[in-house]
This record gives structure tokens, sequence and C-alpha cells, in this order.
């Protein structure tokens, strides 16, 4: 056999190897995936002028505290023919005072009620004829004197810890089914950021309120004026 025969038939086998081994194709290149760009946390931007920001706790609520806390009425008498002033007291009354330390003119004041029923003086007949006859306390429907501010003027432009300082409250304020404006005189002093104490002070006039005074021995001369104060003690919420 031709020698040049010989290697024409081995490069043709070589070649039916190669093609059924897919020698033959060009090796398609891998391409690795593309590395992800890492995404970085970024800081949340702070508020602009986050110092004016009004903060929450410059708006506080205080709460009577009945522990500390006292509503009077002071009327004058003749007693057994002498001039004797008349007190009666109790410490069973309820009220907020929200106060705006940035801004105190928005003040507010809620409705105070206070139980009559539970008012004391210094003699059990006399507390007797005021639940009675004289605001009929003991009926449940007449249990509550209520006073319930309209109008706070002259407060101050600022309140800071320690402050003294007097301003004026109006409103309605009801004693059985007689209602009639009264404005209150208050004196009040920020003991500090949890604690305010005060003093309100106003004259009414029994006739207003329909208040009669039964007739009782030894008793004379029973003034028209009322003298109302609510001393009192109040405590941030």
């Amino acid at each position: 056999m031709d020698h040049r025969f010989k290697i024409g038939i081995v490069l043709i086998i070589l070649a039916l190897m190669l093609t059924a081994c897919g020698g033959g194709e060009t090796p398609t290149p891998t391409v690795a995936p593309p590395t992800a760009t890492p995404v970085l946390p970024t800081a949340t931007p702070a508020p602009a002028n986050v110092q004016n920001a009004p903060a929450s706790a410059d708006v506080r609520t205080f709460v009577l505290d009945a522990t500390q806390s006292e509503a009077r009425f002071y009327i004058n008498e003749v007693l057994l023919g002498s001039p004797t002033e008349v007190m009666g007291a109790t410490n069973q009354l309820t009220g907020t005072i929200t106060i705006d330390l940035n801004t105190p003119a928005n003040t507010q004041v809620s409705p105070i009620q206070i139980n009559a029923r539970e008012l004391k003086t210094d003699r059990n007949l006399r507390d007797r004829a005021i639940r009675r006859f004289i605001l009929q306390s003991a009926d449940d429907k007449y249990q509550f004197i209520t006073f319930t501010p309209t109008v706070i003027s002259g407060l101050p432009a600022t309140v800071q810890p320690g402050d003294r300082f007097s301003f004026e409250i109006t409103g309605d304020l009801q004693i059985r089914d007689q209602v009639a404006p009264v404005t209150f005189s208050v004196t009040l002093t920020a003991d500090s950021a949890t604690q305010i104490t005060g003093l309100a002070q106003a004259t009414v006039q029994r006739a207003t309120y329909g208040l009669q005074i039964p007739s009782a021995p030894g008793v004379a001369d029973v003034s028209e004026d009322v003298r109302l104060e609510l001393a009192f003690v109040a405590l941030a919420q």
C-alpha cells in the first residue's frame, strides 16, 4: 500500500473521531456574571430647624390634686348676737389646667366640679341645712357645683419654673339650676416643671342663685355676699 494512502486513511479516521467528540466546535467562552454593586445604607437626613420644632413636653396638663386642694366659701352672719364669719370647705373637686409653656396665652382650664354635698362648716346643724335647704345638694341633681371657664385674660408672655403671676378667669358658675357669669382673680406659682399652686377668688350674691337661708334660732343678718375660693395644687400628668 502506498505510504501516502495510509497517511490519508489515518487523517480521515482522526477527523471522524474529532467530529463525534465535538472537538470540531469552537468552545464558547464562559462569561462570569456581573458582580452586583453593593448598596450602602444612607443616613436619614435630620429634619430642618429641629432645634425650633415644638416638643410635646412644651404643652403640659396639670390635674388638681384633691389631697392638697380645697374649695371654700365664706359668708357673714350674726350668731347668738355675735358677728361670725362662716367657712365651708371640701376637697372633693376635679379639674385640669393645660399650659402651653411657649405660648401661655393658649392655656386652657377644664370645667371645675365641686361636690357640694361634702361641704363642711364648724356646725353639723348648719351642714344639714346647707344640704337640705340652701344648696339642696342632698338631691342627686344638685350634688355638684360646676364652674365652666370661657375666657382667660392677663396671662404672661412666658412662664418659667419659679414664676408667680396673676390673671383672671371668667366663666359660668352653676349652682343648682341657676347659671351666671363669674370672674375669678387667680394668683398662680409655677413651683416646678411638674407642680403648680394657686388661689382663685371671687364674690357672688346669694340672690343671683336663689340661695335662701332658712330661719334658725340664734341666726340673724346673714350677708348677701358670698366669697368663693379655690386653693389648689395641680400635678403634671
